[in-house]
């Protein structure tokens, strides 16, 4: 994957978006056929008796004794958002938003308990893990007539890109953490620290990248790179991403594309969902995919945070 050091490949991107806009094309282009929304797969832990075998244990630590109890030690599991709703009484659905599914604010956290006792951590935003990826880049690379050859765009904001300044990640081997699905399967997450910053330059992308043209779409910038989208059909793909660097959860793309733009795939980084356009075949493909959570999203949608009705409280206005 090399670095494209001019945005020429990109620029038929922005006529196709709304600036401004309400609905998801804001991020994603309009005129495809059909559209898929890809949700990002979320996590739970409980406590459970040590030694038990209920779900599936990740990295685990005793927390605590209750009186008479004995041990217990956390167990965490990956679990689809139609999970979720199973678990909680509500409706999955294509604009299902997560807070709404777990009954709470936007910004309330992790706190909250189904029936079972399972709390559950929301869905990573702008980042599509490696398993759900390599799933979809099988379809993808069967509805393209190109597929060795795309481009690869990444947000030129993340952390340590251009910079040596930023957050790493730390991973726990002695702390119940949630599992995050890395390149080499499922891994717990430590809070990370902060890295000073040394000056463009000085992040994972060399120098003529950073002070090179970058692809401007509505409030966001990219870097862009030769990829095919057969180059993303393995867990492997990380080993040759330039802006990889080395962390166990390895950075998707923030949009792919192929050279005839049959199809496009847009990580928006603020969505917690992941959104294809392409064909109806393709689309159809991914959302019968077991190993996908997708459903079909019709053109226009709105994925604001309110845009959940299904779920709405009841004494939310509208």
């Amino acid at each position: 994957m090399d670095a494209l050091l001019n945005d020429e490949q990109g620029r038929w991107l922005s006529p196709r978006l709304s600036a401004g806009s309400s609905t998801m094309h804001v991020a994603v282009p309009r005129g495809y056929p059909a559209y898929a929304r890809i949700f990002h797969p979320a996590e739970r832990d409980r406590p459970v008796p040590a030694g038990s075998q209920q779900g599936q244990v990740g990295r685990s630590g005793d927390t605590s004794t209750g009186a008479g109890a004995g041990e217990f030690q956390v167990t965490s599991e990956q679990v689809s958002w139609s999970t979720v709703a199973e678990a909680f009484g509500t409706v999955m659905h294509p604009l299902a938003q997560f807070h709404r599914l777990i009954g709470s604010p936007p910004d309330g956290g992790n706190d909250v308990l189904d029936a079972a006792g399972w709390r559950y951590v929301e869905p990573m935003p702008g980042n599509l893990d490696a398993g759900a990826l390599a799933a979809a880049a099988d379809h993808l690379a069967d509805h393209t007539t190109t597929p060795t050859r795309g481009v690869a765009a990444v947000w030129e904001g993340w952390g340590g890109l251009t910079s040596s300044g930023g957050s790493a990640v730390l991973a726990a081997s002695d702390a119940p953490m949630p599992l995050r699905q890395s390149a080499d399967g499922p891994t717990s997450v430590a809070s990370g620290y902060f890295v000073a910053d040394g000056g463009p330059g000085s992040g994972i992308l060399p120098q003529d990248v950073v002070n090179g043209p970058v692809l401007e779409l509505p409030d966001r910038a990219y870097y862009l790179f030769s990829a095919g989208i057969q180059t993303f059909a393995g867990r492997g793909w990380p080993r040759e991403a330039p802006w990889h660097d080395g962390s166990a959860f390895p950075q998707s793309p923030s949009i792919l594309w192929p050279d005839d733009h049959s199809w496009v795939l847009v990580t928006e980084i603020d969505w917690d969902s992941t959104i294809v356009a392409g064909s109806r075949e393709l689309i159809k493909a991914l959302v019968a995919d077991p190993s996908i959570e997708a459903l079909p999203i019709r053109e226009g949608a709105d994925l604001h945070w309110d845009a959940d009705s299904e779920n709405r409280p009841p004494d939310s206005p509208g």
